[in-house]
């Protein structure tokens, strides 16, 4: 068998704090191990294989990306069992990783499912097996290491935080560097003994270390005084959990370690924190807004209602352009026909689209159920009872059997073959041993878009703000094939400018020609779109449908009059949410006193809040499950 030959760790060019990572993860399996990220042909993989030179007698076990559950997991010792007629466990690659590292490429592309049972094995050290008739618990203490490529796909944010640490891995930019890195590259190709031999004592070197830092890891307690340092950093870091600060303390260790002392200073604790904290930092959330006081009834009478202006006779009437002829923001100036449209009235207007608007990836972490969908696309992995798809596991069958899963028919019949007549044949299989093939693929979502197209969303160019990161999210339903559907609110109704269709460029068309102007029922937008999604329900019964709602949240009109608008919208975004309903709301609200309505309905339906100015930050936004 040949010797696979890597490039040496010592040899690759810059990343410094990646191989520090890397080495952390190596000394050290309670650091939480590390996920790598980077572009293409950044050396993320060359760099994760060359570790294994100077990590000593601990091996890097690569996970293969088609690897199967009983290669990964282990399973039934088939030869074992036909020769024998027992059932025995068969270790899998996991088992074989203990007191290893287990290095995932493409973590991001691996069903989300193993990648959870792994990190559960390797936070808690320790793995149970039952399937076929076997229950088996092994040891699985390892360090977990995942590469990955973002262009390809995000992991969910429950995934990433069990990672203890992040690394991003950046091209280098200067063109000496960037030079160095291929004269390297070549001479490797060239001679690849001659140049492993260049670079030995700088391994050889690099071995040293971390083997002292093993041993110099046992050594090193943590004070109170880090303990707290470790605590205030994560709470100014807005850190969930307390993951944060025993993965940030262990890391600090790791590095103290490999510096080679056996006490903790303030200064690794600041080195630990670039790799615990970044991928963990959340925004500080906003208070609620404050109610305002209750007046008194004799108080209430003297004022004047907003919505209703105060009768006045002709000749009492201030000319046009005076204060007392001022009209709301939201409510339609009667003197508009008569006046050139002035800014700041309501009139109808129709706002362009921003071009400039970033494009926005929507990532959804969606909990997968058992029901078998039909469809294709790009976006969510689903159960499909077609045999199309990637065969993932075996089932008993409930009916005839469409899709022979032949391993698991085999392994299912291997334990009587001392017992059966065999005639002629090799194995006797019966029809209690038939096992149907459970396959998975991907399809597209359903995305309805409800937009608040009132005369509030005309102010400061807001509206084309908005028009650009709906169509922006729209480019990204085109590519993962998703079907679409728009819904604008204005005035006194709502509107279905389209139903639920996959063609996006009429989508945008729509969306192009929408004007603002009026008031804001928001209440009979959630309603309109809360029916468009249960009659489209009653048809596709598969479908999974995500709400995206686009309002600053300031409802001023109520379907019964005399209503209270923001109470009516909260009841039906209740509403929305006992649906089972997944909803993200994007809060357009910009102006220096923000009421914060939109996050009061976010909160009642539980929804995923974004601000519009954080999604062209970020660029991505995270659809999760309904909140509780």
């Amino acid at each position: 068998m040949v010797q696979r030959m890597v490039f040496p760790f010592a040899a690759i060019v810059g990343q410094d704090s990646v191989k520090q990572a890397l080495l952390i993860a190596a000394v050290n399996p309670k650091a939480g191990g590390v996920l790598v990220a980077g572009e293409k042909g950044t050396a993320k993989s060359t760099l994760v294989r060359a570790l294994a030179e100077v990590t000593g007698m601990v091996q890097i076990i690569e996970l293969p990306l088609n690897a199967t559950e009983d290669m990964v997991f282990g399973g039934l010792d088939m030869q074992h069992a036909v020769e024998c007629g027992e059932r025995r466990f068969l270790p899998g690659i996991l088992a074989r990783a203990h007191k290893h590292v287990l290095y995932i490429d493409e973590i991001n592309l691996l069903r989300r499912e193993f990648v959870n049972a792994l990190q559960d094995a390797a936070i808690t050290g320790v793995h149970m097996v039952e399937r076929e008739g076997i229950s088996c618990r092994h040891e699985a203490m390892c360090s977990l290491i995942g590469t990955m490529n973002p262009e390809e796909g995000a992991l969910s944010p429950q995934i990433i935080d069990r990672f203890g640490l992040y690394a991003a891995v950046e091209r280098e930019q200067d063109a000496q560097v960037r030079a160095e890195i291929v004269r390297r590259i070549l001479a490797y190709d060239r001679d690849p003994e001659g140049f492993r031999l260049q670079y030995a004592a700088l391994t050889a070197g690099i071995r040293q270390q971390v083997a002292a830092a093993r041993q110099l890891l046992q050594a090193i307690i943590i004070p109170e005084t880090m303990m707290l340092l470790a605590a205030k950093m994560c709470a100014k870091a807005h850190s969930a959990g307390h993951r944060a600060e025993l993965f940030l303390l262990e890391t600090a260790r790791t590095i103290a370690a490999l510096a080679g002392r056996d006490y903790l200073l303030p200064v690794d604790m600041e080195a630990a924190a670039c790799y615990v904290l970044p991928q963990r930092m959340r925004q500080e959330q906003e208070p609620p807004p404050p109610e305002p006081p209750e007046q008194p009834q004799e108080e209430q009478n003297q004022d004047q209602p907003q919505n209703q202006p105060p009768e006045q006779s002709p000749d009492q009437q201030p000319p046009p352009g005076q204060p007392g002829n001022q009209q709301p923001e939201d409510q339609p100036d009667p003197s508009a026909a008569q006046q050139p449209p002035a800014e700041g009235n309501s009139q109808e207007k129709v706002a362009d689209i921003d071009t400039q608007f970033p494009f926005v990836r929507m990532e959804l972490s969606l909990p997968q159920d058992r029901q078998e969908r039909r469809g294709n696309g790009k976006r969510s992995l689903t159960r499909t009872d077609t045999k199309q798809g990637r065969y993932v596991r075996a089932g008993t069958p409930r009916g005839a059997v469409t899709d022979l899963a032949f391993d698991a028919t085999l392994r299912a019949a291997a334990p009587y073959q001392r017992f059966r007549d065999k005639g002629n044949c090799c194995i006797a299989i019966e029809r209690e041993d038939l096992r149907q093939k459970i396959r998975e693929k991907r399809i597209g979502n359903t995305f309805l878009f409800v937009v608040d197209a009132s005369g509030s969303m005309g102010a400061r160019e807001r509206m084309r703000a908005v028009k650009g990161a709906v169509c922006a999210m729209l480019q990204d339903a085109y590519q993962k094939r998703d079907q679409v559907g728009l819904i604008a609110f204005r005035r006194q109704t709502a509107e279905v400018l389209l139903p639920i269709t996959r063609s996006v460029d009429l989508a945008q068309k729509c969306l192009r020609h929408l004007p603002t102007g009026g008031k804001t029922p928001l209440a009979e937008g959630l309603a309109t779109a809360l029916t468009v999604l249960v009659s489209r329900q009653k048809k596709e019964q598969e479908m999974q449908p995500v709400l995206v709602l686009v309002t600053d949240g300031r409802a001023n009109t109520a379907a019964a009059s005399g209503g209270d608008s923001i109470a009516e919208a909260l009841h039906i975004a209740g509403k929305i949410k006992m649906a089972g309903v997944h909803s993200v709301v994007i809060d357009t609200e910009s102006d220096f006193v923000k009421l914060g309505l939109a996050r009061l309905v976010a909160r009642e339906m539980g929804s995923t809040y974004y601000r519009l100015g954080e999604l062209s930050e970020k660029n991505i936004m995270h659809i999760v499950k309904n909140l509780p």
